[in-house]
């Protein structure tokens, strides 16, 4: 039997070559299933706009190696999510990986133009306040999005 800071050690190794080979579209072709949990060869192909089937293959067979998806009958399955930090603050819609800040982002400038439009009417103390937290919040949260995707880790 295993003892606990072995396994722990084995644990924290696997990681680091999860964190190590899960790069570039390895990364990419692993989020697509994180969003579709199942795939096969030609979808993947077609989905991700690949040269070949083989480079899709390639890729899905070191997905396999890291033991994160399962091929059964040529049909790779997400079996394990990575723990890794940079799954937590992207998403992929389609073919684009988005930092999920940038929603907030979206939300916030649409909130704060909203109010500047329909609500505010004069300078006052309520007004003032309303307009430096807006304004800042809103700055904050494009400037998050910016620096994600200069960070971008595909």
């Amino acid at each position: 039997m295993k003892s606990i800071t072995n396994l722990s050690k084995e644990k924290a190794l696997n990681r680091q070559e999860v964190l190590k080979k899960l790069n570039g579209r390895t990364l990419m072709i692993y989020f697509v299933l994180l969003n579709k949990i199942k795939i096969g060869v030609r979808e993947l192909q077609r989905h991700l706009d690949l040269s070949s089937p083989s480079v899709a293959r390639y890729h899905l067979e070191k997905l396999t190696d890291l033991k994160l998806v399962e091929n059964r009958n040529g049909v790779y399955y997400l079996i394990k999510k990575a723990d890794l930090p940079v799954l937590t603050s992207w998403i992929l819609i389609g073919r684009r990986l988005l930092p999920k800040v940038l929603f907030a982002a979206v939300f916030f400038s649409v909130l704060f133009i909203g109010y500047l439009i329909f609500i505010f009417s004069f300078w006052g103390k309520d007004s003032l306040f309303v307009f430096l937290f807006g304004g800042l919040i809103t700055l904050y949260t494009w400037w998050d999005v910016w620096v994600h995707y200069q960070n971008k880790p595909i």
